[in-house]
């Protein structure tokens, strides 16, 4: 006869089986789901890590391969990586840019998936960033007036330790100076950093300020055969000044016509402008004192170098050059025209989109004493090599 009571106590100890086996897979499951939750946000971190540690390592490249691995490194850390846990690699892209690479790894522990054996999840995440080759003209202005502020002894020291921001190996330099005139110092090329700091020293303090020329040869060797097709494309423009000369036809021949930093007269033309010495002063071939020259008054003459400044400058940004401007200056000065203009700087370097929307958005800078040339000419490589790394 069947023993019902004893059917029962068998059908409880199975169900009681099939509970607990039940409860073992449903916390599986839920653990998989919880812990795959942790998992992704811990990846979500730690690619946060990589992506600050990958940039920090591509804005030090240029200092070396050992300082760019340890500021990665650092970085890495202070975002939640492990130190111990961190590959920072360096190569070479198919288009020619140095790479650099971190790779991070972290070891999870589980929670509820530990009912399932599963006692750790591995987490990683790789982040890769170009660093593009610079092409870069700095411009510097050798004007009479930084002899008499006594600041081009900062200039030069603060422009020599400017071009030691920037690698032989990875990026092409040109060296610009103006003033009556402007003249080629180094043409744009790799290996730049001894020649452009020498022609640096060689330079002196005197004459006009013609901008319009120092920013046409800045052009000329921006958008030149030197310049790479995937570079970054930048001029690094200085002034101390407004500009008083410019180059033109004049009355059917080309001269330079200079203005003084204040007054209402011509200060003169000279003919032959390429034939002019670039660190001497030297007389001119007419109309010292007049108040037309050729038809030119001392404020159309301003407007109008002022002018040709603007033209080049945004001429470079339509062809996709970045430009920032530096300026020195006090401008608590009584006479305007001795004051830093510094609106005109933020129209070259076309700061915010002040001077066209749709054209590269550079920066200016100023400096309100000579003493601060160094910091601020820091300030604008550092500036400039972070936005690039981005």
């Amino acid at each position: 006869m069947m023993n019902i009571p004893r059917m029962i106590r068998n059908d409880r100890g199975a169900v009681l089986a099939l509970v607990a086996v039940s409860m073992v897979v449903l916390l599986g499951i839920g653990g998989l789901a919880l812990d795959s939750a942790r998992g992704y946000l811990t990846k979500a971190r730690l690619a946060r890590a990589v992506d600050a540690a990958v940039l920090a390592g591509a804005r030090s490249l240029r200092l070396g391969e050992d300082v760019a691995r340890q500021r990665a490194i650092d970085i890495a850390v202070l975002n939640g990586a492990n130190g111990d846990d961190l590959d920072v690699i360096f190569g070479v892209n198919a288009e020619g840019e140095q790479t650099v690479r971190v790779d991070a790894h972290l070891s999870m522990p589980t929670r509820l998936m530990r009912v399932l054996g599963v006692e750790t999840m591995d987490v990683n995440s790789a982040a890769v960033a170009a660093v593009p080759p610079v092409d870069l003209v700095l411009v510097l202005d050798q004007s009479g007036s930084l002899k008499t502020a006594d600041a081009f002894d900062d200039l030069q020291d603060a422009a020599r330790l400017f071009v030691d921001y920037f690698d032989d190996d990875i990026d092409q330099l040109g060296l610009v100076s103006f003033n009556l005139r402007a003249t080629e110092r180094f043409s744009m090329a790799g290996a730049f950093s001894a020649t452009i700091k020498y022609e640096i020293d060689q330079m002196t303090a005197f004459s006009y300020t013609n901008v319009g020329e120092g920013l046409r040869l800045a052009q000329e060797q921006i958008t030149g055969p030197a310049a790479r097709q995937r570079s970054a494309k930048v001029v690094v423009f200085f002034t101390d000044g407004r500009p008083t000369a410019f180059r033109g036809d004049l009355n059917g021949q080309d001269r330079i016509l200079a203005i003084p930093q204040t007054g209402s007269n011509i200060a003169g033309y000279w003919d032959n402008p390429d034939q002019l010495p670039s660190n001497s002063s030297t007389s001119n071939d007419g109309c010292s004192g007049w108040s037309s020259c050729f038809g030119w008054t001392e404020p159309v003459a301003r407007a109008h170098a002022r002018q040709l400044g603007l033209d080049r400058a945004s001429e470079m940004r339509n062809a996709g050059i970045f430009v920032y401007s530096i300026g020195l200056g006090n401008p608590l000065l009584s006479d305007p025209l001795w004051q830093p203009d510094m609106d005109y700087l933020r129209q070259i370097a076309n700061e915010d989109g002040i001077s066209d929307a749709s054209q590269p958005r550079g920066k200016s800078y100023f400096a309100p004493s000579a003493n601060e040339l160094r910091s601020v000419f820091e300030q604008v490589a550092n500036d400039l090599l972070v936005r690039l790394a981005q």
